[in-house]
């Protein structure tokens, strides 16, 4: 039986506490291998800084920052693939003082930034979150960073193989993008490319969604849970029944009554499920959502980490059967200030994927709630 663990990964130095999480990704050096997390913060420098694993030990490096300007802002981190043979290569995006977007990308042998501009004539206010889409299973994986800009549309930074594009998603019929909700891929089967959603909430407080049906971009109005406005967003996953299902999103938000709710698709339809709070609790703030396998045949489970009231870590979780809220504290000596990030990590390919949620702590620093195997 596996237990949970908090671990203090510090701070990038003993000079520079964290600011916020800036994205969250496992790295494989082979098909084979071991993922290994990269957690990109900002540091109360305004650098971009990474926190990693190299197998045996943590680690933190000082990234840096576009020339000339300061980060400000996060949009999200994704791994690309060349290949399905290829070392997996770390990408953050990040807003600059500026207001544009800039990225952060390891070539295989070093990092570099590249500016990514902005949409002509607008400036960026927002990252929504950022996405690898794949044509096809055996397809180079190209990245899609989606931003909110100053005239409250949304807009998408996209790679189509051979250059950087820009376009314009636009905003639901006679509304505005007000708030980041998330981003995710669907998958109609296992040899289908992937298809990105993402997830906003506009003026009204209702949640909608931009995505790509395979020909043309679509809005669609997922609403609002009964009689309760949206607040902000806790975390969008894909779910799957099986490895050869179709992929279903779950898009979880806070509502104004910091209670959480999940938007999702049963395969047929939409629905919106109250998910409640932790015990005598309310809700401030989020960690990240994710989706937990206990082998590559079995189904995949949601895991929403959550900040309480009392400046907890909680989790709400699909056991297979029902939801479940579980209370994870918080590192020893040390409250939960701030939100931050979650991913999952697998030994191997056929081991169980184990959740970590990254959080940021009352004296700065790094921490982590990971799940050990024994």
């Amino acid at each position: 039986m596996g237990s949970w663990q908090w671990n203090d990964q510090q701070r990038p130095t003993s000079a520079v506490g964290v600011r916020a999480t800036m994205g969250a990704v496992t790295m494989k050096d082979d098909p084979q291998a071991t993922q290994r997390p990269y957690v990109f913060v900002r540091g109360l420098d305004s650098k971009l800084h990474v926190n990693w694993w190299d197998g045996k030990a943590w680690h933190w490096s000082d990234q840096g920052t576009p020339s000339g300007r300061r980060v400000i802002e996060k949009v999200g981190a994704v791994t690309v693939q060349d290949n399905q043979a290829a070392v997996q290569r770390p990408y953050a995006f990040v807003i600059g003082d500026d207001s544009k977007l800039y990225l952060n990308w390891w070539d295989g042998t070093k990092w570099q930034w590249n500016d990514q501009g902005a949409p002509s004539g607008r400036l960026i206010r927002e990252g929504v979150g950022v996405v690898s889409v794949q044509d096809n299973a055996n397809a180079a994986q190209r990245p899609y960073a989606f931003v909110i800009t100053d005239d409250f549309r949304l807009w998408v930074n996209w790679w189509d193989g051979t250059k950087w594009n820009w376009s314009d998603q636009g905003a639901p019929p006679s509304r505005t993008v007000s708030r980041p909700l998330g981003v995710t891929t669907m998958r109609d089967n296992p040899n289908a490319f992937t298809r990105p959603y993402a997830f906003v909430i506009t003026d009204d407080s209702r949640v909608w969604v931009n995505w790509w049906d395979g020909t043309k971009w679509n809005w669609s109005d997922q609403g609002a849970p009964s009689g309760q406005p949206v607040k902000k967003g806790a975390g969008v996953v894909s779910v799957q029944d099986n490895p050869n299902a179709v992929e279903r999103p779950y898009a979880f938000v806070q509502g104004y009554d910091s209670k959480l709710y999940v938007n999702w698709w049963d395969g047929t339809k939409w629905n919106w499920s109250s998910q409640g709070a932790p015990s005598g609790r309310l809700i401030l703030d989020s960690a990240g959502a994710v989706t937990m396998k206990d082998n590559p045949s079995a189904f995949t489970r949601p895991y929403v980490f959550v900040i309480g009231d009392d400046s907890k870590l909680y989790v709400n979780w699909w056991d297979g059967t029902k939801w479940n809220w579980a209370a994870q504290g918080a590192p020893t000596g040390h409250v939960v200030e701030r939100p931050g990030e979650a991913l999952t990590v697998q030994d191997n390919p056929n081991a169980t994927q184990r959740p970590y949620a990254f959080v940021i702590t009352d004296d700065s620093a790094l921490g982590v709630n990971w799940w050990s195997l024994p």
